[in-house]
């Protein structure tokens, strides 16, 4: 693991929250799916229940336990390589300590087996 300046640790903090955030607004788009059908009576209340129940056990839950057990720079290496953050948004010097990382998600390293390409 590279060492990171105080700086680059707040920076890492700071897109480590962008990360979450948008990998919870993915997973929040299909839940709110199932809030329109329940708002166009396509869907009874008690499914509507079921499905934000199958969402905490099975989307929020699996998510918020990964990224308490990730540190910050892990967090952003893999957003970046499952193209939740665009490389561009962090600097120069930081990114180039985090490409091994980056690659590690890439190739699947980090324990997900839907990772994408490197921005």
């Amino acid at each position: 693991m590279p060492d990171f300046s105080k700086s680059e640790r707040r920076l890492l903090r700071d897109l480590a929250a962008d990360v979450y955030e948008a990998e919870a607004h993915l997973l929040l788009e299909a839940l709110d799916a199932s809030f329109a059908e329940w708002r166009e009576d396509r869907i009874l209340s008690s499914e509507l229940i079921g499905r934000i129940h199958e969402f905490h056990q099975d989307d929020s839950r699996p998510l918020w336990s990964m990224y308490r057990g990730l540190k910050e720079h892990d967090i952003v290496a893999r957003g970046i390589a499952r193209d939740l953050l665009r490389a561009d948004k962090v600097r120069p010097e930081l990114l180039e300590k985090l490409r091994p990382l980056i690659a590690d998600y890439v190739r699947g390293w980090g324990g997900d087996s839907n990772e994408s390409s490197m921005a």
